[in-house]
């Protein structure tokens, strides 16, 4: 398993900060760097708070729209894998068939 930065816009439906800026998300319990596997895994730096991606929760910092009554919020399948394919041109060094087995990974999540 491979694990990069998470390093990609809000992926949360109709946020504002989803149509191209690159967020460094952090995890809100320690405050440390947040990554992302090719099994759709997420992990703070520290590897004590993980999860799929399905479970987790966002906090972009935007507090209008999706995020104006609960800051945290689940990603959609969607603005998910809009956000990858803006973050992806940053990877370069995770290849092609770890992208193939994230998307696919992250289909099956969403998908049930």
């Amino acid at each position: 398993m491979m694990w990069f930065r998470l390093r990609c816009p809000c992926p949360v439906k109709g946020c504002e900060n989803n149509t191209g800026q690159l967020l460094e998300w952090v995890c809100n319990t320690d405050g440390r760097k947040m990554y992302i596997s090719e099994l759709g895994n997420l992990s703070c730096a520290s590897g004590r708070h993980t999860g799929k991606i399905i479970t987790w929760k966002f906090d972009c910092g935007s507090r209008s729209g999706p995020h104006r009554s609960e800051p945290f919020q689940p990603p959609d399948y969607e603005a998910f894998t809009h956000a990858m394919a803006m973050a992806l041109p940053h990877m370069k060094e995770a290849g092609a068939a770890w992208v193939h087995s994230l998307i696919s990974e992250v289909e099956r999540q969403f998908r049930g």
